[in-house]
């Protein structure tokens, strides 16, 4: 199995810290329950168990360089979340590449997506969307759809950084952006 994820506005969850996922779902519902906060917080993070599995999925991820500036939480939260974020880089089945902002335009400023391939079934891909004020999940089996979506993130991959050059300015902007 292998998962192809390009993001350009946060850490995707199967990267993510507890507490920078409570900063995301409190920035986007601050009505959450202590209870149900936390409840979201447990889904989010125990998806994780994918990456320890004997088998794990191949796990390539693309970010925008603008993910690791945008404050989530606190500067706190996001050096843990960025030095995480290296730390998990550094295994073997999972690549974190980053697009530097230099780059400008690129092939992936139409939104985020997921492409997940199974052994002998199509490829799905994940996107969510704003509906009204709730987000709307889907997987879209459409192989057009999909394919473009594939381009799309292989484009972006070719402009990114390389996976060392990459962790190095994770780390970089960890130390000298929110490291206080």
């Amino acid at each position: 199995m292998s998962l192809r994820i390009w993001q350009p506005i946060i850490i995707h969850g199967l990267l993510q810290t507890a507490e920078y996922a409570r900063a995301l779902f409190l920035g986007a519902q601050s009505d959450l329950s202590d209870d149900a906060l936390e409840q979201m917080v447990a889904a989010r993070t125990g998806r994780q168990v994918i990456l320890d599995r004997p088998e794990p999925p191949n796990l390539l991820v693309v970010l925008d360089e603008a993910v690791l500036h945008r404050l989530v939480g606190s500067p706190k939260i996001m050096h843990e979340q960025l030095i995480h974020l290296a730390a998990v880089s550094s295994r073997s089945h999972v690549s974190v590449q980053v697009i530097p902002a230099a780059v400008g335009a690129h092939a992936g400023l139409g939104g985020s997506f997921t492409i997940a391939a199974v052994d002998g079934k199509p490829d799905a891909m994940h996107v969510d969307s704003v509906e009204g004020i709730t987000v709307e999940k889907s997987t879209v089996e459409k192989s057009t759809v999909v394919r473009k979506a594939g381009i799309a993130f292989d484009h972006v991959r070719g402009d990114a950084l390389p996976r060392w050059a990459s962790r190095d300015l994770i780390l970089k902007v960890a130390e000298e952006r929110w490291n206080a």
